[in-house]
């Protein structure tokens, strides 16, 4: 089977009608210049007339002019050369960056969330059909290691959908070796991304040194890789219609508020409650990660009357019977850290301030690990620094939290505290540094428990 003819295969496994691939219903496809997408432009032009074809290419504004800005002319010219319709959006320059600094958020992150913002502009003013993108067999092998590696759940594991609305990825059950290979032979040059090198993106980790290390000690680990990710796709798929069907046949959604009674809630089995709690998150618009661990503690609920957390801009409350998860205005620190509180730090720029005590990072090369800075305002110890590594958080002690000694054994926060004399009321609001990928054999990530705000010692674990 040719590649032209995979690729049309993939377009089936989408679910698309090839024939109603037309000039005025056209197929959109997404090329950033790189070898993937260039390989899926030239398949679809064999497989179809350029007048039911449309382009879009971004410039991010992220890296060099030279280098993004001559992605896009690359593309740009290819696309004339084939007599493809081709759009250049443009993100302008710097924009990511000084958003990802402000929002505290991953500049990776920010970056697709506005390329997908303008696929579907895209896809709304050309009256597309679908848009395709070049995901491949080997971005679904590094994501699902990769989310492996972040402590996914199956909701994770499933790996990358084929499709997701009116966004399609035909090039799916193809390599990228197959795609180096059909390009080779149309004598096609593309372009390479130079950050694909730099390891010190998770994904490039992946990519570049522990898949060649799959590939020379286990063989066969990538059809398991990917016989796995089906299985747990159509679990998946069972567990999202049992969601629905909550949702469905319960008012439970009221603008940016979910409620629901808490029988029904923590009557639950725990892998269908958490699964609502994150549909939930999704159905009020809430656009960040909520961690894991924090679900966890609020399933510890069951047998409270009361009780409530603040996370970034959200507010989850147990009070009347009912649980409640909401988004809120309340983004202040100093509010957040008189109760439960949770933040994610995942770069350099980001800060957490209150009136108590104030955390931010030391300038750095961009190598790990970086310092993290801690001021006190009731203190004189003056200013702490210590290496860690994101991502990490800054958060209030949860139950079962242990901490290492310095004998290396694992000791209970809760216990520290008794030693340490710190009223019960006091407990929650003092901050836990914890690090959610450590890289030591310890079964805890928590780096430091900084008490000194509170008139109390800190714990940092050397």
């Amino acid at each position: 089977m040719t590649f032209e003819q995979n690729v049309l295969k993939g377009l089936v496994r989408c679910g698309l009608d090839l024939d109603s691939i037309s000039s005025k219903s056209p197929l959109g496809i997404a090329v950033s210049g790189g070898a993937d997408s260039v390989a899926l432009l030239l398949s679809l032009v064999a497989l179809f007339d350029s007048e039911k074809l449309r382009v879009i290419t971004v410039n991010h504004g992220i890296r060099h002019t030279d280098e993004s800005g001559g992605d896009c002319l690359f593309v740009e010219s290819l696309c004339k050369k084939l007599g493809i319709a081709c759009y250049r959006a443009e993100i302008p320059d710097g924009l990511i960056v000084s958003e990802a600094k402000k929002k505290g958020a991953s500049i990776e992150e920010l970056a697709r969330d506005l390329r997908y913002r303008e696929f579907e502009s895209f896809i709304k003013k050309e009256g597309l059909l679908a848009l395709c993108l070049a995901h491949n067999r080997n971005d679904q092998l590094e994501t699902i290691l990769m989310r492996f590696l972040q402590g996914s759940g199956s909701e994770g594991l499933k790996g990358i959908s084929v499709r997701r609305n009116f966004i399609v990825r035909p090039l799916m059950d193809i390599s990228r070796n197959e795609i180096e290979s059909y390009l080779h032979e149309k004598k096609q040059e593309w372009r390479t991304d130079k950050t694909n090198y730099d390891t010190k993106y998770l994904r490039n980790r992946i990519r570049n040194v522990l898949i060649p290390l799959l590939d020379k000690n286990f063989t066969g680990w990538e059809k398991s890789i990917l016989s796995l990710s089906k299985k747990l796709s159509d679990d998946e798929s069972f567990f999202k219609e049992r969601v629905d069907e909550l949702f469905k046949n319960q008012n439970l959604v009221n603008g940016g508020c979910v409620k629901i009674p808490r029988d029904r809630f923590y009557d639950m089995h725990p892998a269908l409650a958490r699964r609502f709690f994150f549909s939930a998150l999704n159905k009020i618009s809430y656009g960040g990660r909520f961690p894991f661990k924090l679900f966890e503690e609020i399933y510890s609920w069951k047998k409270d009357e009361k009780r409530q957390l603040r996370f970034e801009n959200l507010f989850i409350e147990l009070r009347d019977g009912f649980l409640f998860i909401a988004l809120s205005n309340l983004n202040d620190s100093e509010t957040v850290i008189e109760k439960g509180f949770f933040y994610l730090f995942e770069n350099e720029f980001q800060t957490f301030e209150s009136r108590f005590f104030k955390l931010y990072f030391e300038k750095t090369s961009g190598k790990d690990p970086v310092f993290l800075s801690f001021e006190s305002a009731s203190s004189e110890e003056g200013k702490i620094t210590f290496p860690v590594r994101f991502p990490l958080c800054v958060r209030s002690a949860l139950p079962g939290d242990k901490v290492k000694s310095a004998d290396k054994k694992q000791k209970s926060l809760s216990e520290i505290f008794s030693d340490w004399k710190i009223p019960p009321a006091l407990r929650q609001k003092i901050p836990v540094i914890e690090e959610l990928c450590p890289e030591t054999d310890s079964s805890t990530g928590i780096k430091a428990v900084l008490a000194s705000c509170y008139g109390f010692k800190n714990w940092i674990v050397k």
